[in-house]
């Protein structure tokens, strides 16, 4: 029906037309220079007619020219980045593989395909770390920090890996306090800095770090704990060196209060005391310390200080048995304490009372010596030998000559 409805119209439209052009054909005069065109007006609409259609034919034709060429050009981009994802992936396979030269080449070949060519890049510096290829890394970092205009953490981080795993450390220091201003809190500079810190033996430093570790570095209280006391410990070598007594004790003021009662660094702190000759206040801190938190390395210490008044320091050990009169590291301490205020009798008791309790090489080394200037070389020798035995260090049995034989 449409198909007859449009027939009718165009013979219509004909026959129209037709009667028209007998009617009055029109007339059309162009003129240019010399040259003219003559024309009825209907061969006007005619031609411009055919004009037209010429133009929307060419304006199709281009349009769909340039959607096969964008079908191409698709094509081809797509190709290119499949291509590129696949080194990618082989690239980095190779670089788990530890196949540095074959990583390197995949890696840098596609970092152009990729929509990732950061990593391309910073993976290629690693592998030409691998190599010794010094120059290849300080080039395709440059590379890799063109990418991003937040690409420099990365790069920063992987330079100062590869700077650490070649002991550079200072350069390593240097590229990551840059890198800190960028990002302060970043956790991978946090804790590349600790690195850093404890390879310097920069303790200082290292205890400023701990709190920043503390809220980003994601590290264990357990942990930090550990870096904590390795610090302070740092801190204490460092100022025993000195010599200064007045030194380790402002050192001493400015740890944490919660650090007073650790007995690893209470102990090391009153070693370095009395290595440098104030053994008064460490006997009096040992005393203090004792008094709030019973520990048997403390007390095994307090037995070889002398303190300013010897004869109080035995009166505190003494007084410490109503709680503890049972521990054997007591009584040997009370034993050695007696000893300084030349109580023989006492020594000894003490000593008798720590070997029922627990007979081990110290105090038989002390009962050996004691019994020795006590004139009782049987009992001294009996003491000897068995603290010899106890540290597994006994002599083999042999023939020894007799004094009576001797004297014939």
């Amino acid at each position: 029906m449409k198909i007859f409805i449009a027939v009718l119209l165009a013979l219509a439209l004909s026959a129209g037309l037709a009667a028209a052009i007998q009617q009055d054909s029109g007339y059309i005069l162009i003129a240019y220079g010399q040259t003219t065109v003559e024309m009825t007006i209907w061969v006007g609409v005619a031609v411009l007619t055919v004009f037209l259609i010429l133009v929307i034919l060419i304006f199709m034709s281009l349009r769909r020219g340039a959607k096969v060429s964008d079908s191409i050009g698709s094509f081809w981009t797509v190709r290119r980045a499949v291509r590129g994802r696949s080194h990618t992936t082989l690239g980095m396979i190779a670089f788990i593989e530890g196949n540095w030269a074959k990583a390197r080449k995949l890696l840098t070949d596609s970092a152009k395909d990729t929509e990732t060519p950061l990593i391309n890049y910073l993976l290629a510096a690693r592998a030409s770390h691998a190599l010794g290829d010094a120059p290849g890394s300080r080039h395709y970092l440059g590379l890799a920090e063109q990418t991003s205009n937040k690409a420099s953490i990365a790069v920063a981080l992987t330079q100062a890996e590869m700077q650490v795993e070649n002991g550079r450390l200072e350069e390593a220091l240097a590229t990551l306090t840059r890198a800190r201003r960028n990002a302060e809190r970043h956790p991978s500079v946090l804790t590349l800095l600790k690195k850093v810190y404890i390879g310097l033996r920069d303790w200082n430093s290292l205890l400023a770090l701990i709190p920043d570790l503390r809220k980003h570095g994601g590290i264990s209280e357990e942990r930090l704990a550990e870096l904590e006391r390795e610090a302070l410990m740092g801190q204490l070598e460092n100022t025993a060196q000195q010599g200064d007594t007045a030194a380790l004790q402002q050192w001493w003021k400015h740890v944490p209060r919660n650090w007073h009662r650790d007995n690893g660094l209470l102990l090391s702190y009153c070693r370095v005391l009395v290595a440098a000759g104030d053994s008064a206040s460490a006997e009096k801190l040992l005393r203090q310390s004792i008094k709030l938190s019973w520990h048997s390395d403390l007390v095994k210490l307090y037995g070889l200080i002398a303190g300013s008044d010897v004869a109080r320091q035995l009166s505190a050990a003494e007084s410490w048995r109503k709680e503890h009169g049972d521990d054997a590291v007591l009584l040997l301490t009370l034993g050695r304490l007696s000893l300084r205020n030349e109580l023989w009798g006492k020594a000894r008791e003490y000593f008798e009372q720590a070997y029922q309790l627990s007979p081990n090489s110290e105090v038989c080394f002390e009962l050996g010596r004691l019994m020795v200037n006590l004139d009782e070389p049987a009992a001294a020798e009996r003491f000897t030998q068995e603290a010899l035995q106890l540290q597994g260090q006994s002599l083999p049995s042999l023939p020894q000559p007799s004094l009576s034989k001797l004297k014939e």
